[in-house]
């Protein structure tokens, strides 16, 4: 039997390092491999059918955490939590700090004061890194958490035992606190009651900051869900009745009203109207549907009815597969995260042995007790290396969050990874470059317009053929008597006759009933020298009309390539189409590789030959058709909607089919590294010039607690500067 895969919610993980040891804890049951995201508190495994779910959680919880399958795990300090803790210890803490500080203001017996008002801050306040830290302790591992506690816990003791059983609990006693470590002597020891106290409220205000960024970026997935309508109207027994959205079933008729949200993934069989995709797909534009057309979920209907039949409910519908595939990306690990886990492994403890020994040479140097214990305590706060655990997936969070809104499914940090090398793209032309829809671009005929759009509308009315389809949206622009074909006989793959109004009329290729004369074939040869499609519509055995129809150029795709340009990417057109149309469309926009009647096989052939020059590239296709050639290349796009979202294995899926949302897919996807590569020099530029300092004694603990706290927010919020990019198209 082969692997399944798990997903857990995972609850206490308060730094990277929590998640590498919830990991290793999963990854010791045989037959599991794990990967597990701190920043969205999601652990996802690979594991053999014999492994059970409860042997997982259990691995979990005996390292301390909780964990739950069927739904969110139990999370002990959440947003609100952090919020109580840092107003109560903020409350307490500038009282304490004043007093400290401030010699004028030391009244008798102040410091026993300040000991009342440290204790519940040091103790309860810093409650969520003791308890960390102690289970932790229990399996012989230091995380960030221990390095909090640890300089809480001493510099609290220390106090304490100064104020209980020193000359520094005697009335009268002055002190002012310093910023920086004192070498200055002292007849009674040092109190740091402001230092136990400073360090946990500001690093409480790091959690609470990190912890509400990370809870806004998490919106993107719990908006889209937010999107489905909660009842459908079902049509049973010729009334409308109003069933709940779990309730409906594949193949239920359903009633959409005007302005009212269409609740499944489904076929038009009757009317038509407007829809306004924009929700899910971040079309801007209307999108028109009739009889056959199939509509998404959670879209809204703007004008007239329709009547539905469902195609796919509950987790197959096109937003299920959205959010499913956003979450997988969030929750995904790049490949430099993995490199951060395995430092911040190593580094806590590295940092405790460092400020171990920073204490005991100071000591050795100066003999001054308080001194030692002040830098050691700066070394161990100023180290916590919790912007090096946010610094990656607080942009990947944010990054693909911003990119569902847009319509941009980025699948997980390989995609991302693999953006920046790109320097060719591979395209089709219909549907990429082109909107994919024909339509009418030119008429030459003999008759007046109302009766030749009256002989095409009866003669394709009851066609499904692309072309027949263009040719009555063209029609309706025209008032004319609606009349019903008769013996009508399509003919496949030339065209279509049948009686109209009383006259044997047809319409067709230009070679189906005898090549056209005259100007009608004039007419038809300077449409087909341009690329078109051409149609010859006869009445009475005679040419009428020779209509040209065109794949219209996106309007968006110029300025893609533009940005293309910008990018320093090369783009390159393989298109099943003839020569003359491929490269009428590639000269519009001026690309200069193209390549025409390009098979499934050929696509392959030229990824792999840009490959072996040397070219890292990207493939857009359908997901379906260009199957090969997309798992070929670094980077595959996929254009898509309906089932194929949640069915394509492409990198990137592209709700929006156009050469915008493909620019607008890479442009993020740099955005996003950029934002990742900030993020971790900060975080290790911090760490390298800050554990020097406090060493050296030029930095004390509630410094070093502002800038550590300080790092952690600069990297989320620099994260969240994603969700303003903005789509080239707008």
């Amino acid at each position: 039997m082969s692997a399944r895969s798990v997903e857990l919610s995972v609850g206490g993980m308060t730094c990277a390092s929590c998640s590498r040891r919830v990991e290793k804890s999963l990854e010791k049951l045989d037959g599991v491999r794990a990967s597990v995201n701190y920043a969205t508190g999601v652990a996802f495994a690979d594991v053999d059918p014999d492994v059970t779910n409860e042997a997982l959680i259990a691995a979990i919880e005996k390292t301390g955490y909780t964990a739950s399958i069927s739904g969110k795990a139990v999370e002990l300090y959440g947003v609100r939590e952090f919020r109580v803790r840092l107003i109560l210890s903020a409350v307490l803490t500038i009282p304490l700090m004043t007093l400290s500080m401030m010699p004028s203001m030391q009244f008798s017996y102040w410091q026993w004061v300040c000991a009342a008002l440290a204790t519940p801050v040091a103790i309860w306040g810093a409650w969520p890194f003791h308890r960390a830290a102690f289970l932790n302790a229990r399996h012989r591992a230091v995380t960030m958490d221990s390095l909090v506690s640890l300089g809480v816990v001493v510099s609290y003791l220390w106090s304490m035992w100064a104020v209980l059983f020193t000359a520094a609990g005697s009335v009268g006693m002055k002190m002012s606190a310093e910023f920086f470590p004192s070498r200055a002597a002292s007849h009674h020891p040092e109190l740091y009651f402001e230092v136990a106290a400073g360090v946990t409220t500001l690093v409480l205000l790091g959690k609470y900051l990190e912890h509400r960024a990370r809870e806004q970026s998490q919106k993107a997935i719990e908006n889209l869900a937010s999107l489905n309508p909660k009842f459908a109207l079902v049509i049973s027994n010729g009334e409308q009745v109003k069933t709940a959205i779990e309730d409906v079933k594949v193949g239920d008729t359903i009633y959409v009203p005007a302005g009212s949200q269409i609740p499944v993934d489904a076929i038009v069989i009757s009317g038509s109207g407007h829809v306004d995709n924009s929700l899910v797909t971040g079309e801007s534009l209307p999108v028109a549907v009739t009889v056959g057309d199939e509509v998404i979920g959670a879209t809204v209907l703007i004008d007239t009815a329709l009547t539905i039949q469902a195609k796919a409910v509950g987790k197959d519908t096109v937003l299920s597969g959205i959010s499913r595939l956003v979450h997988q990306a969030q929750t995904g690990k790049a490949e430099v995260t993995r490199l951060v886990d395995r430092v911040s492994e190593i580094f806590v403890p590295i940092v405790v042995a460092l400020a171990l020994v920073t204490a005991i040479t100071w000591f050795a140097i100066s003999g001054d007790s308080g001194l030692a214990i002040t830098t050691g305590i700066a070394v161990l706060v100023i180290a916590c290396p919790c912007a090096l655990g946010l610094a990656t997936p607080t942009a990947l969070l944010v990054g693909t969050g911003r990119g569902a809104q847009l319509g941009i499914l980025i699948r997980g940090p390989h995609a991302i990874e693999s953006s920046q090398k790109i320097d060719v793209m591979i395209m089709d032309k219909t549907g990429t470059l082109t909107d994919g829809r024909m339509s009418v671009v030119e008429v030459f005929t003999t008759i007046l317009p109302a009766e030749l759009w009256q002989i095409v509308d009866s003669l394709e009315a009851s066609s499904t053929h692309p072309i027949a389809s263009s040719l009555r949206t063209h029609a309706r622009k025209f008032e004319f008597t609606k009349e019903t074909a008769t013996k009508v006989h399509t003919v496949g793959g030339s065209g279509v006759q049948g009686i109209v109004a009383g006259h044997p009329c047809a319409l067709g290729s230009p070679k189906w009933l005898g090549a056209p004369v005259g100007e009608f074939a004039q007419a038809a040869e300077r449409f087909q020298a341009r690329g078109d499609s051409v149609v010859v519509v006869y009445r009475d055995a005679y040419a009428v009309a020779v209509i040209a129809l065109a794949d219209a150029l996106d309007p968006s795709a110029t300025s893609a390539l533009a940005h293309l340009q910008k990018l320093k990417i090369t783009p390159i057109v393989a298109s099943g189409d003839n020569q003359v149309a491929v490269e009428k469309v590639s000269q519009q926009l001026g690309i200069a590789q193209y390549f025409a009647n390009s098979s499934p096989a050929a696509k392959l052939e030229l990824v792999t030959a840009n490959q072996n020059d040397g070219h890292f590239l990207a493939m857009i296709g359908d997901g379906i058709n260009d199957a090969a050639a997309l798992a070929k290349a670094h980077l595959s796009l996929a254009m898509g909607t309906g089932a194929d979202v949640a069915a394509s294995a492409a990198d990137i899926v592209l709700l929006r089919s156009t050469m915008a949302a493909a620019v607008d897919a890479i442009e993020l996807s740099r955005a996003t590294m950029r934002t990742i590569k900030i993020n971790l020099f900060w975080a290790f530029a911090y760490n390298v010039a800050a554990i020097p300092l406090a060493m050296l004694g030029l930095l004390g603990p509630v410094i070093a607690a502002g800038a550590m706290a300080f790092s952690s927010v600069f990297v989320v919020t620099n994260s969240l500067r994603l969700r303003s990019f903005k789509s080239i198209a707008g």
